[in-house]
C-alpha cells in the first residue's frame, strides 16, 4: 500500500460553514482556466527519484537526480534534460529505466479533480491563516465510475477512484495546494493480482514572470506503487522567466514519459 501522508499541523481559524458550498464554483472555475491563464514561460526542474522495493516506504533508494529546462508553450509541457546526477554528457544512458518518470504537474493535476466528468463531491473541512492570508481547505472524493485518473500499464488500463484535500484562496477560490491518494486498485498479469496505486501532492504559489503575477508549481512529490515497488518522485520548480519565441531552443522529443 501507499505510505500514509504525513500529519499536516494546521493554524487553525473561525469559518461560517456556509461559506464552504459557495466557493467550490470558484475554485471549478479557476481550476478549469488555470491553463487558459498561464502565458509561455521556462524554468528549471530539479528531480529525484527513489525507489522502494518491498518495505512500503521505510527505506528509499536513489534512483537518479535530473535538471531540466522546462517550457510551458501553448499550453503544453516541453522538456530538455540538461543534467543527470550532475553530469552533462551520456543524458539518457545515466537515467534507470522500468520506473514511473513525472510529467502534468501544469494543469493535469488539478483536472483529475476538478474536471465535471470526474464528478468529485466536496466536504468542507477547515480554515487556515498564515500571514493574513485566509485558505479554505476542503476534502474530496472522485468514484472509479467517473474518475479521469488512469494509469497505463503496457496494455493495461486501471482508472483509479481517488481521495484527498483541496487548499484554495477563500475568496478567490486559486487553488494553492492538492493531495491527491489514489484508492486501492489491482490487474491481472502473468496470473498473478498486481496492485497498483497513486498519490500527488502539489504546492502552488505566486510568481512573478515578466512583471505579471501567476500562480505556478512550487514543489510537488509523486509516489507510484507497482506490484511491491514504489517509486517516489520530489519535483523543485525554479527560476521561471518568460519564454522568447526568436530564441534557439530544442527540447527534447519525449523527456517524460508516464
Amino acid at each position: 500500500m501507499l505510505p500514509r501522508a504525513l500529519p499536516l499541523v494546521f493554524a487553525l481559524a473561525s469559518c461560517a460553514f456556509g461559506q464552504g458550498p459557495d466557493l467550490i464554483p470558484k475554485m471549478r472555475e479557476a481550476a478549469i482556466h488555470y491553463a487558459d491563464q498561464l502565458q509561455d514561460f521556462l524554468c528549471t526542474q530539479m528531480t529525484t527519484r527513489s525507489i522502494d522495493e518491498g518495505s512500503g516506504g521505510r527505506y528509499w533508494k536513489l534512483l537518479e537526480t535530473r535538471e531540466l529546462e522546462l517550457g510551458y508553450i501553448a499550453h503544453k509541457e516541453h522538456y530538455r534534460l540538461l543534467k543527470v546526477n550532475g553530469k552533462t554528457s551520456d543524458l539518457e544512458k545515466r537515467i534507470k529505466k522500468g520506473y514511473f518518470r513525472p510529467g502534468g504537474e501544469f494543469g493535469t493535476s488539478l483536472m483529475r479533480i476538478f474536471d465535471p466528468k470526474a464528478a468529485a463531491e466536496f466536504k468542507w473541512d477547515h480554515e487556515e491563516s498564515n500571514g493574513g492570508q485566509r485558505t479554505c481547505v476542503f476534502r474530496y472524493r472522485v468514484p472509479r465510475t467517473t474518475t479521469t485518473m488512469i494509469m497505463h500499464a503496457d496494455a493495461d488500463r486501471i482508472p483509479f477512484a481517488h481521495h484527498g484535500f483541496v487548499s484554495a484562496d477563500c475568496e478567490s477560490g486559486a487553488v494553492t495546494h492538492i493531495h491527491i491518494e489514489s484508492e486501492p486498485a489491482s490487474f491481472f498479469r502473468d496470473g498473478r493480482l498486481v496492485p497498483v496505486g497513486e498519490q500527488i501532492d502539489v504546492r502552488y504559489g505566486p510568481t512573478a514572470i515578466a512583471a505579471k503575477e501567476f500562480l505556478l508549481p512550487q514543489q510537488a512529490v509523486e509516489i507510484v506503487l507497482f506490484y511491491k515497488t514504489l517509486t517516489k518522485v520530489e519535483i523543485q520548480f525554479q527560476q521561471y522567466r518568460k519564454y522568447d519565441s526568436s530564441s534557439n531552443i530544442t527540447f527534447d522529443k519525449d523527456p517524460a514519459p508516464l
